[in-house]
């Protein structure tokens, strides 16, 4: 079993239906005369983590109310989600997607990365849950098993963000357990 999705101080009680992380680029282009076209990237933007879910039972609606509480901080906060390393974002929109029920509430979100990631370290994550590493310059998931003493296969699955293959940037957050 997955361990919850938490938010600052929200847990989840069950964690959403989906979730999608958005990867984007600014992209231009430019009209050449007599030959066509050019494409120009003018970089990478924040990653935007958006989901569905539903709240159910008889603290459903009590559940919404506590989610909606947390989208009133201002300022980043934490999302840890139970497959992705912990990311810094800003709580963007929330939306509730019917007239609720005591007993039945479905919504939806959306978080959008802070530029500073900054601050989140070991002792954020309970050690009785998912531990993360931070990977080193020019790092492999091959070479971070071999380091420690896990199976490539076991490290795939827990960083499924990543292809196997790929180079990791310096800093970035793995799951080896």
């Amino acid at each position: 079993m997955l361990a919850p999705m938490k938010y600052r101080d929200f847990t989840w009680p069950n964690n959403p239906t989906t979730f999608k992380v958005e990867l984007r680029q600014t992209l231009h282009s430019y009209k050449l005369p007599f030959s066509g076209f050019q494409v120009q990237s003018l970089g990478v933007q924040h990653r935007v983590f958006k989901g569905e879910g539903e709240f159910t039972g008889p603290d459903a609606y009590d559940s919404f109310r506590r989610l909606a509480k947390s989208f009133s901080f201002t300022g980043a906060g934490w999302l840890e989600h139970p497959v992705w390393p912990p990311v810094k974002v800003y709580f963007a929109k929330l939306d509730l997607n019917q007239e609720p029920r005591e007993e039945y509430v479905s919504y939806s979100f959306e978080f959008w990365e802070s530029e500073d990631q900054t601050g989140y370290t070991a002792s954020d994550i309970d050690p009785n849950k998912s531990k993360y590493i931070s990977a080193k310059l020019n790092d492999t998931l091959a070479l971070i098993a071999t380091r420690y003493s896990k199976e490539l296969d076991d490290l795939i699955a827990l960083n499924p963000q990543i292809a196997s293959t790929t180079a990791l940037d310096e800093g970035q957050l793995i799951r080896i357990s």
